[in-house]
């Protein structure tokens, strides 16, 4: 399979899973190192065709975005903003996870309490404060907060993902919604525990640190 070949599949499964309605969320991938494909706008992530992704420039502003035959996502601000601060990185994805909305809403972020979140996520996936969609404010907040990790949770909005394949980001993906949801169901029974950062400097040890880098 292909970048787009993955990206559909990633798309299908995303539906599947409920992470995403109608044409809500989008995907990209990197095709060449100042290029990418994204998802056009409007476009239906359970009916994606290679037709429904639109090549642009990595940096805004080399051509118009207004010159291809398709419009890409409107969040395509986002998505430049995740392949500049992560040159390792080859697929971004934004959806609406239930779980990972939900504890957005209430001011959280996602601490690591899992060997398996610290490894594929890192110490955190951090909280950004609502700001309005597509805009270049929140492309640039997106960009500190990947700085840090693979991922951030966007309050009142959904996630981005981001990583060197995109079934690694879609292993990223799945996590984080899953832990969204442990984590949830700790907070109303009591106060969660956390990974120490002596336990994962003990997991960076183990692993050599490798689960983040490839």
């Amino acid at each position: 399979m292909n970048l787009v070949d993955d990206l559909i599949r990633a798309g299908q499964e995303i539906v599947a899973a409920g992470l995403v309605r109608g044409s809500g969320g989008n995907l990209s991938g990197r095709v060449a190192p100042d290029t990418l494909c994204i998802t056009r706008s409007g476009a239906d992530l359970a009916r994606l065709t290679p037709a429904d992704f639109v090549s642009v420039p990595l940096a805004a502003g080399e051509t118009k975005d207004s010159d291809a035959p398709l419009r890409p996502s409107s969040e395509l601000a986002m998505h430049r903003a995740a392949y500049q601060v992560n040159p390792a990185a080859q697929a971004a994805l934004h959806v609406h996870p239930p779980q990972a909305i939900a504890l957005g809403l209430i001011g959280r972020e996602l601490p690591a309490f899992t060997p398996d979140f610290y490894l594929h996520l890192g110490g955190s996936v951090p909280l950004i404060p609502y700001m309005t969609p597509t805009t270049d404010a929140l492309a640039a907040a997106i960009y500190d907060a990947l700085r840090s990790g693979p991922a951030a949770l966007l309050q009142n909005h959904g996630v981005i993902v981001v990583a060197e394949s995109v079934d690694k980001a879609m292993l990223r993906l799945f996590l984080l919604e899953e832990h969204a949801g442990i984590y949830l169901a700790a907070l109303s029974a009591g106060k969660p525990r956390p990974l120490v950062p002596l336990e994962q400097a003990d997991l960076d040890q183990i692993t050599q640190g490798r689960y983040r880098r490839d």
